[in-house]
């Protein structure tokens, strides 16, 4: 199954490359519910500023401008740098000399994706938001553009055509996009979500965009905090007419049915050795993961995603009506 992501951005928004850590976190928490899930994330450029002058603009002056007093850009950078800080990212503003014109900045990224592979284009992403955040570079500047393209793995001569170098406004492939303001998230066939999230809540709404995607909600069996099993032990539910067993591997949680598929026996009371649960009936062992039998695709147990909900999980069981564990 696959999952599309459009992120609308702007290099010089500190909330985008928040929220590009955010997300970050999100989908590897998708990716432990959902292996089976295929995420393609497109990062599409918004101008913010295209009144900006083409050389740009002290960056102080800029801020003192907009926000009026130096009391207000002191409170504003102190919430931007808290909230970077979170996601591990360590923001100096007075490292940063201009408010640089990003219309060349977003030609040339337009430009990247359609020649780069996903890791040249995350390569040369980190390094755009690097230049300006980090680094007090000048995203403005075409030969510091080139410069930064060529570190990420690209070709110059591929990309100078795309700069002009006039501040001519780069104009987004979305109508309106610049007025909902950035980063914009949009999940799926439409669900949008305006500005930098919690994990949880970019998290929630990945879940909600797979529920659509599938044409009909997943059902979610809830297993309260109580029945949560600790690391390394294991429980037998049933519900929804299923067997299933909720194993919890060092913090990981995994979800399968009970019955073996070869010959139906208990898979609850197997063997449990890391992520792989063997059969002891007949010594099958499956890849708790995949469902897959070790080593082959020829057999598999029914696997479902656990997701967490503060203490609580919920096993997802798709396009049924969701009811409490019973035992």
């Amino acid at each position: 199954m696959r999952l599309s992501i459009e992120v609308y951005m702007d290099f010089i928004c500190p909330w985008c490359l928040i929220g590009k850590r955010q997300l970050a976190q999100a989908l590897i928490q998708l990716g432990a519910e959902r292996p089976e899930v295929r995420v393609d994330v497109h990062w599409r450029g918004v101008q913010l500023l295209p009144a900006l002058p083409v050389q740009g603009e002290d960056f102080h002056d800029f801020y003192l401008r907009r926000l009026g007093s130096e009391q207000a850009i002191g409170l504003r950078q102190a919430q931007v740098r808290q909230a970077a800080a979170g996601v591990g990212v360590a923001l100096d503003f007075g490292k940063i000399p201009r408010m640089p014109n990003t219309a060349d900045a977003h030609r040339l990224w337009q430009r990247a994706c359609q020649l780069g592979s996903l890791a040249q284009l995350d390569e040369l992403l980190e390094r755009l938001f690097a230049c300006h955040f980090l680094h007090g570079g000048d995203l403005g500047d075409g030969a510091t553009l080139l410069g930064l393209a060529e570190a990420a793995g690209f070709g110059p001569a591929d990309l100078v055509s795309s700069l002009q170098g006039d501040g001519t406004p780069f104009h987004c492939d979305r109508p309106g996009a610049a007025h909902q303001g950035v980063p914009s998230f949009v999940l799926g066939e439409g669900l949008t979500l305006s500005g930098a999230q919690p994990v949880a809540q970019l998290l929630a709404s990945l879940r909600q965009a797979l529920d659509a995607a599938t044409g009909a909600p997943a059902a979610r069996i809830l297993v309260p905090a109580e029945r949560v099993p600790e690391p390394g032990k294991r429980i037998l539910i049933e519900a929804q007419g299923k067997s299933l067993v909720l194993f919890n591997v060092d913090g990981r949680f995994h979800a399968i049915d009970d019955g073996c598929p070869h010959q139906g026996a208990s898979l609850c009371g197997g063997r449990l050795e890391g992520e792989v649960i063997q059969c002891l009936a007949h010594g099958l062992r499956f890849n708790l993961n995949t469902g897959y039998l070790l080593n082959s695709t020829q057999l598999k147990v029914g696997r479902y995603p656990v997701e967490q909900a503060g203490d609580q999980l919920h096993i997802v069981i798709p396009q049924e009506e969701a009811i409490p564990c019973t035992r």
